[in-house]
């Protein structure tokens, strides 16, 4: 009985055992040379027109070559900004796509790091499975025991024990068994509670890992596509500037054509200017002739008036690489022109339509030394009023503003004769 009190008392220790666990002529002689004067004045009236048309039209085209220049270059720092703008897009992507890839590594070390948990966990789980096993084990023997001893009587164990120590200790030890019993049961369900929440945990933890990977793949995945998108508008924007580079090239080299064209168109009209001033200088000298064979006075005044109301649109001097001998006086259709001053009118109509000139003029000799001129005056509606040898008082009418000859618009050229030369007006008007 000792010797199985002794291994009753060695299953309960060994059961007991702990276990733990994440932009007019003078004479005929005069009249020749003044009709050939005309002639050549004529013909450089009309190329001065046509040179200066040109002139205009090649200012006109370097001027557009010069906004398409500027265009070209505002659009090309435009596409230079956008690609800039791009390929820096394109490096934060790359940063993106970098720390996606961190992440993705930390969440492989954190799988890593479950996996390990998870056989740590596991291991832990065999171990309980052999504690749980051992204190089945004990649990089985003390069931047998509790069984056997449930068929004794109280009476009858008194009765077969030897002596009432011996009783006593056989009470107590079924007592105990009785105890080690629930805590056996307590342990038992704790150990499989414990094991079940750690397998749940584990496997959340897994899904919840396999699921974040697949989402990093594919923000990685994605992000990599909006670079490459990127990376190819950037290359679709400076082919789109080596084009547009190509265009500003063209542009800047019909700008310099056409910069030498107006250049050369300048100097042209420069050149018939020139001559033209030669020939006007003759042409003035002439008029001159016929007001001191006029047999007038010495003429030491000024102009009475204005031969008419109206804008001047052309001073008496320098203009297009030329020199304007006469003032333009800008005024509607069939207005009257007066004369400035008392005088003798010495030519009237046009005297030199034989060469080509068709301008209709009125030329008054105020004095030996004095003449003024009127060009431009209508001849199909209102002609000249006036006739070669009258004299007119200031403020005669003599003519009618008209576009006689070559001009742009109604006017009258008004000249001032004084000793064989042309000079400005305005100081001899009032």
């Amino acid at each position: 009985m000792r010797r199985w009190r002794v291994l009753l008392a060695a299953l309960v220790i060994l059961a007991l055992l702990p276990a733990q666990s994440v932009p007019v002529s003078a004479d005929p002689e005069d009249d020749a040379r003044l009709a050939q004067l005309a002639r050549e004045k004529q013909e450089l009236e009309r190329a001065i027109q046509v040179s200066r048309a040109n002139a205009e039209r090649y200012r006109q085209e370097a001027s557009r070559f010069a906004a398409a220049v500027q265009s070209a270059n505002s659009r090309i720092a435009q596409l230079a900004a956008e690609q800039n703008q791009a390929q820096s897009e394109a490096d934060a992507l790359r940063i993106d796509i970098a720390i996606a890839e961190e992440q993705l590594a930390l969440v492989g070390f954190q799988l890593d790091e479950t996996q390990s948990l998870i056989d740590s966990l596991t291991a832990q789980t065999s171990e309980h499975a052999k504690q749980l096993a051992k204190r089945e084990e004990v649990y089985a023997v003390h069931l047998r025991t509790t069984y056997v001893q449930s068929r004794v009587s109280p009476l009858e164990m008194l009765l077969s024990s030897r002596s009432l120590t011996d009783f006593v200790g056989r009470v107590q030890a079924l007592i105990l068994i009785d105890r080690q019993d629930k805590q056996l049961v307590g342990e038992m369900r704790a150990l499989k509670a414990a094991t079940t929440e750690k397998q749940g945990t584990v496997a959340l933890k897994q899904l919840e890992i396999k699921g974040l990977q697949q989402q990093i793949t594919e923000q990685r995945a994605s992000l990599q596509k909006k670079k490459t998108d990127f990376e190819e508008i950037a290359r679709a924007k400076a082919a789109a500037a080596n084009e547009t580079d190509e265009q500003r090239r063209i542009a800047a080299q019909n700008q310099r054509a056409a910069a030498g064209a107006t250049q050369r168109a300048n100097a042209e009209t420069a050149a018939l200017n020139r001559r033209l001033e030669q020939t006007e200088a003759t042409y003035t000298a002439l008029a001159a002739q016929l007001a001191a064979s006029s047999g007038l006075a010495v003429f030491t005044g000024r102009m009475a008036l204005w031969p008419v109301a109206g804008a001047v649109t052309s001073n008496f001097g320098y203009r297009w690489g030329g020199f304007h001998n006469g003032m333009d006086v800008a005024a509607p259709m069939y207005t009257p022109v007066k004369a400035g001053a008392a005088g003798q009118v010495v030519t009237a109509g046009k005297p030199y339509l034989a060469y080509g000139d068709t301008a209709t003029v009125v030329i008054i000799a105020h004095g030996s030394n004095f003449s003024t001129l009127y060009g431009h005056l209508d001849d199909r509606v209102r002609p000249p009023v006036v006739r070669v040898g009258q004299f007119v008082t200031a403020g005669t009418t003599i003519g009618y503003i008209g576009m006689t000859g070559w001009t742009s618009g109604p006017h009258v050229h008004f000249m001032t004769i004084v000793n064989g030369r042309a000079v400005d007006p305005r100081p001899y008007l009032p």
